[in-house]
């Protein structure tokens, strides 16, 4: 046999075989898609009687899964959405405003406490666990209240354009400086009107510059 020939040959079993490798990739993709994924879930017994009414013709046998496919139909309850639970807010460890000593331990960032909140830059930003819990009549696997790290950052009503808007035409009549929580300052800046115009004019720099936010700690809200 010439040697061209077994070159051809050789070709035509690799084609074969090539051909046989797609198509037993093929079945085993519809095999895996047909497959049924049973989840491990039980409803809560404390589930609101109105998502329960819609369920009642349906086998309560239907309810008991048994695999953890992460593929399946419910996920784990941590892994859910942002939308679909709801968690605590991440509170000073010394109240609003206030500033106090470091701790000796970290053990109060498993309390949902921040030693100091807020931050424009992801460096300077605390992190602490807080307590979440599903929503109701949201189905997911696994314990429905869990520990969830969130950043420190609390959002109270307050918008960076308005602030500043109120800072150039209002601001000799302190009016950025109440709508922030500076109640103090804002009394003498209203009784001097605004400095003399002089702290009016540094107001809306500190604002510009990131140096002046509000009183609470609180950030700016996001504008979405």
């Amino acid at each position: 046999m010439p040697f061209s020939r077994r070159i051809l040959n050789v070709r035509r079993v690799i084609q074969m075989l090539r051909i046989a490798y797609l198509i037993s990739l093929f079945l085993v993709a519809d095999g895996v898609s047909k497959e049924e994924f049973r989840i491990d879930f039980e409803y809560p017994k404390e589930k609101p009687e109105a998502c329960i009414d819609s369920l009642k013709d349906e086998d309560p046998s239907d309810f008991h899964y048994t695999s953890t496919n992460p593929l399946g139909p419910v996920v784990e309850c941590h892994l859910l959405d942002p939308s679909f639970i709801l968690c605590e807010d991440p509170v000073p460890l010394y109240g609003p405003g206030q500033t106090g000593q470091q701790p000796s331990n970290d053990s109060y960032h498993n309390e949902g406490k921040c030693l100091r909140m807020g931050g424009y830059r992801a460096e300077h930003i605390e992190f602490t666990n807080v307590k979440c819990r599903v929503l109701p009549c949201i189905e997911c696997r696994g314990p429905r209240s869990f520990s969830k790290l969130t950043p420190c950052i609390i959002y109270t009503g307050h918008y960076f354009l308005t602030t500043l808007l109120y800072s150039i035409f209002l601001g000799v009549v302190a009016v950025d400086r109440f709508c922030l929580g500076y109640s103090a300052m804002a009394v003498g800046k209203l009784m001097t009107l605004g400095g003399f115009g002089i702290w009016w004019i540094v107001d809306i720099f500190l604002l510009v510059l990131g140096v002046l936010g509000p009183a609470d700690d609180s950030n700016w809200e996001p504008y979405y």
